[in-house]
């Protein structure tokens, strides 16, 4: 029996800030239960960044996704990756902007 596709799992388009319009793959983190951008491998050892932690700024309106390398030793871990969203004209709960890619 062919197996289903993961239903944890969706694609998003969204612009970067080139103003390129980008494909977003959303997944559910394994360790919060968030769902939250897969982001891509480590150049240095090829781990998948793990997400760490989502904070929010409420005096900017953005998000912050914040993710790291698990698979580099500890002090030669780089700077962590994160990635940034904004609701452009209305500032909302992490929750709220969460919920509206899906």
């Amino acid at each position: 029996m062919p197996s289903e596709p993961n239903s944890d799992e969706y694609k998003l388009s969204a612009i970067n800030t080139k103003n390129e319009v980008i494909d977003v793959v959303v997944c559910r983190c394994q360790h919060c239960n968030e769902n939250v951008p897969k982001v891509g491998t480590c150049p240095d050892c090829s781990t998948t960044y793990e997400h760490k932690k989502t904070v929010e700024n409420p005096e900017t309106g953005f998000i912050h996704f914040i993710y790291e390398c698990s698979g580099c030793p500890p002090d030669k871990r780089k700077a962590q990756k994160i990635i940034k969203i904004s609701e452009s004209s209305n500032r909302a709960s992490t929750s709220d902007l969460i919920k509206s890619f899906f």
